[in-house]
């Protein structure tokens, strides 16, 4: 018999066994799937309790719909994850104060994230809204680049590899105001709190990973604190358009913005405005091309940015809350 051999980030721990679902399930099964695995985790780290008042203590995050992932708006709409491109090397930051619009505060220290990193981290989080926080998400490389749409080379492995890494190596502090009547929220940790891969991770398509969440990142995840972002429009995006899109899925009715501000929120190592602004206009073309948008215009006398985001396509029905809501 084959035995395999896991290779630990940090810690070791025991994994525990995860049912994937398959892609496009409605909402509703999917819940029935998950609520039986949340108690059947109950009953087994809680011999003896009442398996009711354990189960209503476990921490999941929402259960969004396969068609979308999950971002917590105080990182849509900061430089935590950057528009840099590849070709550009990533800086090293201490403790620094990242750039987001007023309502949150961020302090990281890492190597520079940047879109892809972003996408890596918004897939993990998607594949762990089926379980309680904390418990391992396992799946394959090669399924992950798939659902990336990055090839399958062993430099697609060695990118997703180095991605999870820097996700493990960080240290993010968030802070955010507490909505009307509440008091501020805050959340400190590594975006991905540890991992393993087994032996034959150099191989290719036998690679497998182990990854565990903080579970307290959930703070993030509230009702009217993260947003759900359309996944096959983003893979189509480069960096810039990236950004964009997942700053104004934050935005019901978008304001203006100028475009120095712009620049700034999302990271760009542009040194000169106007190359920047030439890069922003092709970016927003991308965003109409999509159909994410309906138009975008930069006033020649303000250089305040304005765009108008086309009507949300699909009603889908918000199974946690219970509601009708459109995305």
């Amino acid at each position: 018999m084959r035995r395999t051999v896991w290779r630990s980030a940090k810690s070791r721990a025991s994994p525990v066994a995860d049912e994937t679902g398959e892609d496009g399930m409605s909402p509703v099964p999917e819940v029935i799937k998950v609520a039986e695995r949340l108690r059947e985790s109950a009953r087994a780290k809680n011999a003896g309790r009442d398996v009711s008042s354990v189960f209503q203590e476990v921490v999941q995050l929402p259960l969004w719909e396969e068609r979308v992932r999950g971002l917590p708006n105080s990182f849509a709409r900061s430089a935590l994850f950057t528009s840099a491109n590849r070709s550009v090397e990533r800086e090293n930051f201490k403790r620094r104060k990242i750039a987001t619009l007023r309502g949150a505060e961020i302090f990281y220290t890492g190597e520079e994230l940047r879109q892809d990193d972003g996408d890596v981290f918004l897939q993990i989080v998607h594949l762990a809204r089926q379980q309680p926080l904390g418990d391992v998400v396992e799946f394959s490389g090669y399924a992950l680049l798939k659902d990336l749409e990055w090839t399958t080379s062993k430099g697609s492995y060695e990118r997703l590899r180095d991605s999870i890494n820097r996700l493990s190596s960080t240290t993010v502090l968030v802070k955010t105001d507490g909505s009307t009547g509440q008091s501020e929220k805050g959340f400190g940790g590594s975006l991905v709190r540890k991992f393993e891969w087994n032996a034959d991770a150099e191989r290719g398509t036998s690679q497998c990973w182990r990854i565990w969440l903080e579970p307290e990142i959930v703070v993030l995840f509230g009702r009217d604190t993260y947003t759900r972002i359309d996944w096959a429009q983003r893979l189509q995006l480069p960096p810039l358009a990236k950004w964009l899109h997942q700053f104004y899925f934050t935005h019901e009715k978008p304001i203006g913005y100028k475009v120095e501000t712009i620049k700034t929120l999302c990271g760009s190592r542009i040194a000169v405005l106007a190359k920047f602004r030439y890069k922003l206009r092709e970016a927003l073309a991308l965003l109409v091309e999509v159909g994410f948008l309906v138009s975008y215009d930069i006033d020649s006398r303000t250089d305040i940015l304005n765009v108008v985001r086309a009507p949300r396509r699909i009603a889908v029905t918000d199974v946690i809350e219970g509601k009708c809501t459109k995305h």
